[in-house]
């Protein structure tokens, strides 16, 4: 997954368990290209101790006011300013993301999740990214 710098709208970043490092690295190259596009990250556990590498994600949220980091999980009381739920309902519920390019990284039964859920809220396929495609294939569901 690489960030289209030809464009400014926004960006809709989903990431599961440890699928949030590639995540950090997209939010650190809109960075890097200095590009002030508005960046959504959902990073979804099943509970607020399976939130790996969340301080990270703060520290970066403080860095940068054109990101919003909103933990998501589906189990337990929840994280501090985060939502409860799954995944891809809380992302359904937070739209409309009509503005937005989509960046999905995670477990494959996560990422198909995610990608019914963008398409039925009326994001194109051709600005849905995500982990190899093959492995979604091939990997049966989670």
């Amino acid at each position: 997954m690489t960030v289209d710098h030809s464009t400014h709208t926004g960006l809709l970043c989903l990431g599961g368990g440890t699928g949030i490092g590639p995540i950090k690295a997209l939010v650190e190259d809109v960075a890097e290209h200095g590009d002030r596009r508005p960046v959504e990250a959902f990073y979804g556990a099943r509970s607020d101790h399976d939130l790996y590498d969340i301080d990270t994600m703060m520290r970066l949220q403080k860095t940068y006011p054109w990101l919003e980091v909103r933990p998501v999980v589906s189990t337990g009381p929840g994280p501090k300013g985060g939502l409860k739920g799954l995944l891809p309902e809380a992302v359904r519920r937070r739209g409309p993301w009509h503005e937005y390019d989509a960046c999905l990284s995670g477990p494959p039964g996560m990422i198909r999740s995610s990608v019914d859920a963008v398409r039925c809220i009326g994001m194109p396929a051709e600005r849905i990214r995500h982990d190899s495609a093959e492995e979604l294939a091939t990997t049966g569901p989670d």
